[in-house]
């Protein structure tokens, strides 16, 4: 009888972790540019009128550090974006929540500033995404956006890219501070020593 009540009251913490699932975590390298530089980053469409670089002291809200990364485009029709792909095997398919500090210094002459997140599979491409978020205008002060997507059953890893675009026009310019990206991923973690087979294996 003693057997059959542990029995009931393992079956019952499994249901329960089960229903609630693990913690979601942070899945980007260096979300907050605390290394001082851009590691996990990479840059994509700058010239010589562009420029990415962290920043410090100056920190977003939404969690303590000293560094931002720097986003300065000062050319026409530039597409300067600062991105980040986790590795395979980082994500899957399910509730991806997503959050980031973002400030803008300048917007001016077709200036926009935008971020894009894509649920991806392996050897597939994009299979999902939040589709293009903004354009911004945070003026002069940090603001934390946050927001969330379903990423389908195919998705094995993320990529975020924050993009300070400009216009044709001469005296365009994207002038914009990023901090605290992340890219948390909801799913259930299979803990050997709670699964279905091993609390079985317990009272036999």
């Amino acid at each position: 009888m003693k057997n059959c009540k542990s029995l009931f009251a393992a079956i019952l913490v499994l249901a329960f972790m089960g229903a609630t699932g693990a913690s979601a975590q942070n899945i980007l390298t260096n979300p907050g540019f605390e290394s001082g530089d851009l590691t996990g980053w990479t840059v994509n469409g700058g010239n010589a009128n562009t420029s990415v670089t962290v920043e410090s002291p100056d920190n977003g809200p939404a969690l303590p550090g000293s560094n931002n990364a720097y986003m300065s485009n000062m050319g026409e029709a530039i597409g300067l974006t600062l991105k980040q792909t986790t590795a395979p095997g980082t994500a899957a398919g399910g509730i991806v929540n997503y959050s980031f500090d973002l400030k803008l210094d300048a917007a001016e002459v077709g200036g926009v500033l935008f971020v894009e997140i894509f649920a991806e599979g392996d050897g597939v491409g994009i299979v999902g995404g939040s589709g293009l978020l903004g354009p911004f205008w945070p003026w002069n002060e940090w603001q934390t956006f946050t927001g969330s997507f379903v990423a389908p059953a195919n998705t094995d890893f993320m990529t975020i890219q924050f993009m300070a675009n400009t216009g044709a026009a001469i005296g365009t310019n994207c002038i914009a501070h990023v901090d605290n990206a992340s890219v948390e991923v909801e799913g259930l973690v299979a803990n050997e020593a709670t699964t279905w087979s091993n609390v079985k294996a317990l009272y036999r």
